[in-house]
């Protein structure tokens, strides 16, 4: 199972666009953490799942979304109501009562993965505007048949594998 994930486009949508062209023949689920600044009626809707993010220019995007796919249950939140500049304990809250295995959000424009109290933190980085490198970054997650390992590829925008940032992880069950 093949998951892309984007966040902070800040009303670039190109990026968005190439990316689903390169990835869409094979890609199963489609993530954006917010700040899109696209209007909820943009096509792009129609492929990724999104949620609010502090510059978004419409309220009528959803706060946070929990989805399931196959046998992973995630949450996706932008952060910017979560404090995740601090800390993770917000989030990590929310995810234990949806019982969500993977946290997706975004806002500090920093692409990592990390793990803290049993749950996967995953931030693309901005794909458009990034804080901690020249080029912006996305994540594309794969997981294994049993969703037990999840393998975490990060791209720059002009595709190159991000060596540094890339990982795989153990998911609970």
């Amino acid at each position: 199972m093949k998951i892309v994930v984007v966040s902070d486009n800040h009303g670039n949508t190109y990026f968005m666009e190439e990316i689903y062209s390169i990835h869409q023949e094979d890609t199963d689920e489609w993530i954006h953490c917010g700040d899109s600044e696209l209007l909820v009626d943009h096509p792009l809707w129609h492929t990724y799942k999104t949620v609010l993010g502090n510059m978004d220019i419409t309220n009528e995007f959803q706060l946070m979304r929990s989805e399931d796919i196959g046998q992973l249950r995630y949450l996706v939140a932008h952060g910017h109501q979560h404090n995740i500049k601090r800390s993770y304990s917000k989030l990590s809250k929310i995810a234990k009562k949806e019982d969500a295995q993977i946290v997706f959000y975004g806002h500090t424009h920093i692409p990592k993965v990390e793990k803290e109290d049993e749950i996967i933190f995953m931030n693309p980085g901005s794909i458009a505007q990034p804080r901690d490198r020249h080029k912006g970054t996305y994540l594309v997650l794969t997981l294994d048949d049993e969703a037990t390992i999840a393998e975490c590829t990060f791209y720059d925008q002009d595709h190159n594998k991000v060596e540094e940032l890339s990982t795989k992880v153990a998911l609970r069950k």
